[in-house]
């Protein structure tokens, strides 16, 4: 029994997909994918870096290679992101002479961006996350070209203009990472609140889901859980792996910030050659504790996504120190199925 089987009727289990899964040399990796989840995101492909770096110029070959393979496979496609304060061109933000746009440019240069997305893909995507990572720890809005152009209702505003532009099946959701800190999530389930009392259409919240081997704790993880259910939305668990290394105090438990670099040092790359026995345990149960509390609370949970098929796709091995040998996922570099994998099938195949 595959993943996708065995979580059938309880929520989606997904991936995402980078492009370098497209080459022949990964066709394994990629077969993978097809065969365990029924869901993709695109990690990188549809940023807008990705696809527009110059104005007036679109770049869709990665893009469409990832929405094909998910038509094929059909599957629950996720197209991520919209606005995002990185990974995006600056030419978005500035005129001619490199001055920073007016208001109602930013807006209509949005709106055209949503525009093409939805004449090209259409409902072949279902789910955008229109926002990602737009709130710091103390729940105050992130200082970024897209707040100081458009103000505090920069998140009503791309919402409306989702709403406005892409099909009205689409669901619109927000995504953040470190999202059992308090601060965080209220100020989410805050700006929930806002849209829904304005009317704004959203449909779900995307809890980043990178974290530890111990932290945050399961009763963190179920109280924003929770929190986030009580708006009345489906909690999408997203971005899901389990960092195995030590950890820098910089790198807090859940902290997904891509800026953060940190000097190499070898203490905290200690497993160049695998995990020992210890560690692969730990990874098991900890994932196995994770799955038990998705299920508990399956009923408000519309997807549950890893980041990365195999450890050799994951953002971790170069975050926040490049090269480092990170094993968060659970299919090996070799492409193997860890006992991580083993272990949350059993939890729903055992009574079967």
């Amino acid at each position: 029994m595959t993943l996708k089987e065995a979580y059938d009727g309880h929520f989606y289990i997904g991936a995402a997909i980078s492009r370098h899964l497209f080459h022949p040399d990964r066709a394994e990796t990629l077969a993978i994918a097809a065969r365990q989840f029924n869901s993709i995101t695109a990690e990188n492909a549809m940023k807008w870096q990705s696809l527009n770096r110059n104005p007036g110029e679109y770049q869709f070959e990665h893009a469409d290679n990832f929405i094909r393979f998910g038509v094929e496979n059909d599957m629950y496609i996720v197209g991520h992101v919209l606005f995002w304060h990185n990974q995006t061109p600056a030419w978005l933000f500035e005129d001619d002479e490199g001055k920073p746009v007016s208001r109602e440019v930013l807006l209509e240069r949005m709106r055209a961006h949503v525009r093409k997305l939805a004449e090209r893909y259409g409902d072949h995507v279902h789910a955008w996350d229109v926002i990602n990572e737009t709130f710091n720890d103390d729940g105050s809005l992130r200082d970024s070209p897209w707040t100081r152009i458009l103000g505090d209702d920069f998140v009503a505003l791309a919402f409306r203009i989702a709403a406005e532009e892409l099909p009205e099946n689409v669901e619109l959701l927000y995504n953040d990472y470190s999202m059992t800190r308090p601060g965080r999530r209220d100020a989410v389930v805050r700006m929930v609140q806002d849209l829904q009392s304005k009317g704004i259409r959203i449909d779900g919240i995307g809890m980043q889901g990178h974290w530890a081997r111990t932290n945050p704790d399961i009763q963190q993880i179920e109280v924003s859980i929770l929190a986030f259910a009580a708006t009345g939305l489906q909690v999408h668990i997203t971005e899901l792996d389990i960092d195995m290394l030590p950890r820098h105090p910089h790198m807090w438990s859940g902290n997904a910030d891509v800026m953060l670099r940190l000097q190499e040092d070898a203490e905290l790359d200690p497993y160049t050659e695998g995990l020992t026995p210890e560690s692969q345990k730990a990874l098991t149960k900890r994932y196995e504790s994770i799955f038990q509390l998705f299920l508990k609370h399956s009923d408000n949970i519309r997807r549950v996504t890893f980041w990365g098929v195999t450890d050799a796709d994951s953002w971790l091995n170069n975050w926040p120190i490049r090269g480092r040998t990170s094993h968060p996922l659970l299919f090996d570099r070799h492409n193997n199925p860890k006992p991580a994998f083993h272990a949350i099938l059993r939890l729903k195949t055992k009574d079967q």
